[in-house]
C-alpha cells in the first residue's frame, strides 16, 4: 500500500493534495479515528497544538503569461499522460484539424489561429476576470490554473503562442498552500505513521491500542491513497517493535512521504526569490 501514483503529468491528480486532510475551516489538524471502537478508545484523536497541517495564503492580484502555467486542474482529458501544457496543446490542435468539418480552415501556428483559440469563452480569465484562479502547492512547486473549463483551448493557445513569440497575459487571485512546519514536525517527532489497506486497518488499530496503549486511524481520500493511516505514539520500546514488525510485513512508512514533501517545499521556497512574488 502506497500513496497513489498519478495518472497524469499536468492535471490535478499529478499533485499530492495533502491539504485535503485538513478540516474545511483549517482548524487544528487531528489524526481522528473514523472506525467505531469500544468505549475505552472511542473517537480517540491526536490533535496538533500548532494549527492546521497546511496553511493557505491568498494574493488578490497575480499576473503571469499563459505559458507560465504548468498544470491545469480541470479537463476532460485528465486521464491522458501529456508531458506538459504545450504538448497537450499540440495534441488538441492536431485532433481539431483531423476532425474539422469540411471547409473549415485548419488551426495553424499563426496570429489568426491564436485569436480563434483565445476567443473561446471557456478561457474565463480572458473573458470573465477573476472567475478562475491560480494556485501553487509549495511541496509541488508548479503553477496551476484552477479552472472550470477551457483547458483544451488554453493549451492550444499556449502551443501556438510559444511558436510565434506571442504573449497571453493573465491575471487573477493566487492561492499558495504550504505545510505548517510545526504541525508536520509534531507528527514526525511524536508518531509512527503507517499506511494500511482499509480492510486491515480496524483489526490493526485494536492490536496497536492493546500493545501500545493508544492509537488512531484516518481513512485517506482516494485522491491520496486507497488506504488508511494508522498513527501511534513514539517513545516506547513496544511502539518501536510494533512499527518494525509492520514495516517487515511490507507496510508503508508515511513519515517518509511527509519528510520528502517538506524537504521539497523548503527547496522550492529557498529557490523562489520568487518569480511568483515578483508578479503579485
Amino acid at each position: 500500500m502506497r500513496l497513489n501514483t498519478p495518472k497524469s503529468k499536468i492535471f490535478d491528480d499529478s499533485r499530492r493534495r495533502w491539504d485535503i486532510l485538513d478540516n474545511l475551516d483549517r482548524s487544528n489538524f487531528a489524526l481522528r479515528s473514523r472506525f467505531p471502537v469500544s468505549s475505552w478508545g472511542a473517537k480517540e484523536a491526536f490533535q496538533s497544538p500548532h494549527g492546521s497541517l497546511v496553511q493557505v495564503t491568498m494574493a488578490p492580484h497575480f499576473e503571469c503569461d499563459a505559458s507560465d502555467i504548468e498544470g491545469i486542474s480541470s479537463s476532460k482529458s485528465a486521464d491522458m499522460p501529456h508531458e506538459s501544457v504545450d504538448v497537450f496543446g499540440a495534441y488538441y490542435i492536431d485532433e481539431q484539424n483531423r476532425y474539422a468539418r469540411k471547409g473549415k480552415p485548419p488551426l495553424g501556428l499563426d496570429d489568426a489561429s491564436l485569436k480563434e483559440l483565445c476567443s473561446h469563452d471557456q478561457i474565463r480569465l480572458l473573458h470573465e476576470s477573476g472567475s478562475d484562479t491560480f494556485s501553487v502547492r509549495a511541496w509541488d512547486g508548479r503553477l496551476f490554473l484552477d479552472n472550470s473549463g477551457g483547458s483544451h483551448h488554453l493549451a492550444g493557445a499556449v502551443h501556438v503562442a510559444k511558436r510565434i513569440g506571442a504573449r497571453i497575459p493573465l491575471a487573477s487571485k493566487l492561492y499558495l498552500y504550504q505545510f505548517n512546519h510545526l504541525t508536520v514536525q509534531w507528527l514526525l517527532d511524536g508518531f509512527h505513521l503507517v499506511l494500511l489497506p482499509k480492510d486491515l486497518a480496524r483489526q490493526m488499530l485494536w492490536s496497536v491500542k492493546s500493545l501500545v496503549g493508544s492509537g488512531s486511524n484516518m481513512e485517506f481520500p482516494p485522491v491520496l491513497a486507497e488506504g488508511t493511516l494508522l498513527a501511534f505514539p513514539r517513545g516506547s520500546q513496544i511502539a518501536e517493535c510494533v512499527m518494525a514488525e509492520l514495516l517487515s510485513q511490507g507496510h508503508h512508512d508515511m513519515g517518509n512521504d511527509l519528510r520528502e514533501a517538506l524537504t521539497a517545499q523548503q527547496r522550492f521556497l529557498a529557490e523562489s526569490t520568487t518569480p511568483l512574488s515578483a508578479r503579485v
